[in-house]
């Protein structure tokens, strides 16, 4: 007599090996957002903080980031253009001084559609998704900066200077 599965067990083993599986995506793509936006983190830190090592030595901020003490990973810098700029296959980081001479300095990844940005001296921080003004348009990225910000709701949406809709989450 020969063993086997039959049908009906071979498609209830798939069946919960896709209902596992629909569970299990949804989080590890969260777990990537999370780590693709914690370096964007990072990275801005790292640039604010020098912006204000800077400051204390020459009394300006700078807008270019080669004369930054900071380590710009890969990437290639277009500080030629204003506001200064570092470009990187995954979007942009910049510095520039707002309407309010205030420094700002923030990182875009364009992948996950997300931004994080410092106001060197206020010290208000923002994290920003980009692409829509409502908030269910990207719901793994404004989880993310609820999680990140610890706020209920988010701050604002606006369009940017060069077009584009976002939702701001600042804290």
């Amino acid at each position: 007599m020969k063993k086997a599965f039959t049908l009906i067990e071979l498609l209830v083993v798939v069946l919960i090996i896709g209902i596992l599986a629909a569970i299990a995506l949804p989080q590890y793509q969260k777990a990537v957002m999370k780590s693709r936006y914690a370096t964007l983190k990072n990275l801005v830190e790292s640039i604010a903080q020098a912006q204000q090592i800077y400051y204390l030595a020459n009394g300006t901020y700078s807008n270019d980031f080669e004369e930054l003490d900071v380590s710009m990973p890969g990437g290639y810098n277009a500080s030629q253009s204003e506001p200064a700029k570092y470009v990187y296959d995954w979007g942009k980081c910049q510095t520039y001084s707002n309407s309010n001479s205030q420094q700002v300095v923030y990182c875009d990844n364009s992948k996950i559609s997300m931004r994080y940005q410092v106001n060197v001296v206020s010290g208000i921080r923002a994290c920003w998704v980009l692409g829509s003004k409502k908030v269910e348009d990207y719901p793994l990225q404004n989880e993310v900066c609820k999680n990140e910000t610890g706020l209920a709701k988010k701050s604002g949406a606006a369009t940017a200077l060069d077009g584009t809709d976002y939702v701001r989450w600042s804290y």
